[in-house]
């Protein structure tokens, strides 16, 4: 599957986004009003004021991660296989984390690999792409480890559920050292969301059971600044082995990259 960077606001709102991450959302605002309402903004704007009021909520939102469509167009399709879902997703997203650091920037590339199906299912998926992400990793020259994680939730109750998924061991985090070597970066995550999308979104098998979810995540951007801060700028002087593993052993291929 592919996306754009936008998706329905209220498939986001049936999955819970905006009761934890409220300030990471990106809503999609448009002009709402009349010609009249348009000229009194033109005013505004010329006179140095703000002219932002006529702007209201649309139904989109950015997409914050490249698994939350999926989840509502899999459901559209009615009961899961017995077997199922694997879905190889991309899509461009936005998180509102402003950040001089270069590689926390608020737009970005995600790959996802996502399995929707029985929690024993899930999980060897999440251990085996856990397993396939070290060895992918090593094998462009990129020494990371494996890292419990937790989500930056937001609100009274957050500190209890960053607790809590670390505790159940929900969330793993490939990590990097890129910008600063005392903290690693997170260059891929696996996420295992129990039965919650399942739940929230109609994901069920034909039973009525809800399903549980796993996504296995790529950053682009941060895994392209790792490459560069490790290797070097100058593609023609990485290691063989590592241009070979990229598919950038031929000169021509290695110039477009």
């Amino acid at each position: 599957m592919r996306f754009a960077s936008v998706m329905p606001r209220a498939d986001l709102e049936r999955i819970g986004y905006f009761r934890n991450f409220p300030h990471l959302l990106g809503t999609v605002h448009c002009f709402c009003g009349n010609d009249e309402d348009h000229r009194s903004q033109l005013r505004k704007h010329d006179a140095g004021e703000d002219w932002t009021d006529a702007q209201l909520a649309s139904d989109l939102v950015l997409i914050p991660a490249a698994c939350y469509p999926v989840y509502s167009a899999l459901a559209a399709r009615g009961a899961v296989p017995a077997s199922g879902y694997l879905v190889n997703v991309e899509a461009d997203c936005f998180r509102r984390e402003p950040s001089l650091d270069p590689i926390r920037i608020q737009s970005f590339h995600m790959q996802e690999l996502v399995h929707v199906g029985r929690p024993g299912d899930v999980l060897a998926f999440r251990d085996r792409w856990l397993e396939s992400g070290l060895a992918l990793f090593s094998a462009w020259g990129l020494a990371g480890t494996i890292e419990p994680a937790d989500d930056p939730f937001l609100g009274r109750a957050a500190v209890v559920m960053a607790r809590s998924q670390r505790q159940q061991a929900l969330k793993f985090e490939l990590q990097l050292p890129i910008t600063d070597p005392s903290k690693p970066t997170a260059c891929m995550s696996a996420n295992y969301h129990l039965d919650s999308f399942g739940r929230l979104a109609g994901l069920v098998f034909a039973d009525g059971t809800p399903t549980h979810s796993v996504c296995a995540g790529f950053g682009f951007e941060r895994i392209a600044l790792a490459l560069f801060r490790h290797h070097g700028t100058t593609l023609e002087h990485w290691p063989g082995e590592v241009r070979d593993a990229l598919s950038l052993a031929a000169p021509e291929t290695a110039s477009r990259f």
